[in-house]
């Protein structure tokens, strides 16, 4: 089949309706499908409202598409919304054509109408120039992608005979210590959670995702298919941090690893941290994980990975672009006011 030029494809929004043709053209670029359940938690049941999705059409199948994932926001004290570029896809018969740098100024069109403010991202090499240099995104900074080995012999580029060596370093470096505080497994009570997550809001930066009750439940839910658990520390029989840390579902098939996330590490103390995360780290042991990653600004946060032996893997450029308020881009700019944590990145 013979492609149309561009100015034959039809742009326009994505409906509920073409579902089904975006998990296609999914799997024309990448290969595989998603499990059906998350792309529907993914892309139609966001608390927010449907992801902005621009679609190119050529008859009765997808050239491409650009999404937008929203993401309620913080900046500068003020509640918005935002969004977090995701999932931009061109159909193999059609790259090379300028299709992504349309699908993605229509897709602004979208949700600036929609009334989104303010968009991030975390954007890999071969996106980068595309977004900084077309799009009109700026490269505020880079934030840190952390990790910590845990069983390195289940990593595919550890050949066999170093795997037990490997383990056995692996086993002596230092989880946090538990201290005072009660360690417990589970969603703790939205009574129990909400001082936590007014805390993050209070003490840390001006710029970031506002951790609602219900955007938490939702980001973590059992639809996510990452199998999120909590880790509570307590302390008098209070909660004084929690932390949140996931997996890939066995649904994802061949494309899931052994790779366990950190995606939220809340609380004021220190030493409560520290326990969450020795927790956080003996249960991903338990479920086999490889190693432990995370992404985070966060100086308090950091120096209680740096003491659990996370280290310093990469730099993840960080990109803003504002959609609406003039005003607001002195304040998302200004990298040192952003404050992200893991869950807050798309994918890593």
């Amino acid at each position: 089949m013979t492609a149309k030029s561009n100015s034959e494809l039809k742009f326009r929004e994505m409906t509920p309706d073409d579902f089904g043709a975006l998990r296609e053209l999914y799997f024309n670029v990448w290969g595989y499908y998603r499990p059906e359940s998350y792309d529907r938690w993914r892309y139609l049941s966001n608390p927010i409202g449907i992801c902005p999705v621009a679609l190119a059409v050529d008859g009765d199948r997808l050239a491409g598409a650009y999404t937008l994932w929203p993401t309620p926001l913080r900046i500068a004290g003020k509640k918005m919304l935002g969004a977090q570029s995701m999932d931009t896809m061109t159909h193999p018969d059609y790259q090379g054509r300028g299709v992504f740098t349309t699908l993605a100024n229509a897709c602004y069109e979208i949700a600036g109408a929609r009334g989104y403010m303010t968009m991030y991202g975390f954007p890999n090499p071969l996106s980068y120039p595309g977004f900084v240099r077309k799009l009109g995104w700026s490269h505020t900074g880079d934030v840190m992608h952390w990790m910590r080995p845990i069983k390195p012999s289940r990593h595919p580029k550890i050949p066999d005979l170093l795997g037990p060596l490997a383990d056995m370093v692996a086993a002596v470096l230092p989880t946090g210590r538990v201290g005072p505080f009660e360690i417990q497994s589970g969603t703790p009570p939205d009574e129990d959670l909400q001082p936590l997550l007014s805390l993050w809001e209070n003490h840390h930066s001006s710029c970031g995702v506002d951790r609602s009750l219900a955007w938490m439940r939702w980001r973590y839910s059992t639809e996510a298919e990452n199998k999120y658990r909590w880790v509570t520390a307590w302390l008098h029989g209070e909660i004084v941090a929690a932390g949140v840390w996931g997996m890939q579902s066995d649904v994802w098939g061949a494309v899931a690893d052994n790779r366990a996330h950190l995606v939220e590490l809340l609380g004021e103390d220190p030493r409560a941290l520290s326990a969450v995360l020795a927790g956080v780290v003996r249960e991903a042991s338990a479920f086999g994980a490889v190693l432990l990653e995370t992404v985070c600004n966060v100086e308090r946060i950091e120096k209680v990975l740096r003491r659990a032996a996370f280290h310093r893997h990469r730099n993840a450029p960080f990109i803003v672009r504002s959609l609406g308020d003039a005003n607001l881009k002195s304040d998302i700019l200004d990298h040192d006011s952003w404050g992200i944590m893991g869950g807050d990145v798309d994918t890593f």
